[in-house]
């Protein structure tokens, strides 16, 4: 995942979920907020510096033990 979609990520688990919203401008306006309250706590995002070949491991025990459940 890139920083972008991390970014995004977050006030989509939050905040914003389109079945509250009656209208497009709310939307908007409570992104305006989120993005104000970031700001004012914002910091760095932590990066793995994990192999690309260790991650894809992890995915994949992961994977298993959910298709074991």
């Amino acid at each position: 995942m890139n920083q972008v979609e991390q970014w995004f990520s977050i006030p989509q688990h939050k905040r914003l979920r389109i079945s509250d919203f009656s209208d497009l401008d709310h939307p908007a306006e409570r992104l305006m907020v989120t993005v104000s309250e970031w700001n004012a706590h914002a910091h760095p995002f932590n990066w793995s510096t994990q192999s690309g070949t260790s991650v894809i491991a992890k995915c994949e025990k992961e994977a298993v033990r959910f298709l074991a459940a």
